[in-house]
């Protein structure tokens, strides 16, 4: 394995094992407080939050695949980079943006507080959190997410990647409808407000 190969292993197995950490230890701290499990899309009775737990699934095992035939580098149509690319500098760029949605997705998680649920929570009304983070954008954890795989795609900037950040934001752009709709549900008109006067993910963009 070159020594390229090997960076590039080593950044995309940082960014993934630094989301992978941030998201268990945000789940121990919160069953430890308030003894919920914050991670409720295995209880979920509706089919479209049902079909979401299974995909959150599928695109982790996809993750796994992408990182094994790009470690080795397969000689694969979706696993070759664009030959026109300066690899290493985008390497580095790539690990820069991953890193800082690592750390938007940490702020995001702690502003949150008890209110932290990863799917839809259908037996707990939960707090509506509109400080810090929250005060202009609606879904600063989704946003940090983004840049995660924003990083990804900067460091194997390669078509099988390409789907999987594609396919991830077409799952959570349709998740962001469905806990929208939730909300409005539980808290109104506040909410209403707050939709209103907020953005989804970039202030003055979307």
């Amino acid at each position: 394995m070159d020594s390229l190969r090997i960076l590039e292993t080593a950044y995309v197995l940082t960014l993934f094992g630094g989301y992978l950490a941030l998201w268990r230890i945000k789940r121990a701290a919160q069953r430890r407080a308030t003894g919920l499990d914050p991670e409720v899309f295995g209880r979920a009775t509706d089919s479209l939050q049902r079909f979401f737990n299974t995909m959150t699934k599928v695109l982790t095992g996809a993750v796994v695949v992408i990182i094994a035939t790009h470690a080795v580098r397969l000689d694969l149509p979706g696993v070759r980079p664009a030959p026109e690319f300066d690899l290493r500098v985008l390497d580095h760029v790539g690990l820069a943006v991953g890193m800082a949605g690592l750390v938007f997705c940490g702020i995001a998680q702690r502003t949150m507080g008890a209110a932290w649920r990863v799917g839809i929570d259908e037996e707990h009304r939960t707090e509506l959190v509109m400080v810090g983070l929250y005060r202009g954008l609606r879904n600063p954890t989704y946003l940090g997410l983004f840049l995660v795989d924003a990083g990804l795609l900067l460091i194997w900037p390669t078509c099988s990647v390409a789907l999987f950040v594609l396919a991830f934001y077409l799952l959570l752009e349709v998740q962001v409808r469905c806990e929208e709709q939730h909300l409005l549900r539980l808290h109104g008109d506040v909410y209403r407000d707050y939709l209103q006067s907020t953005w989804r993910y970039l202030p003055g963009v979307y």
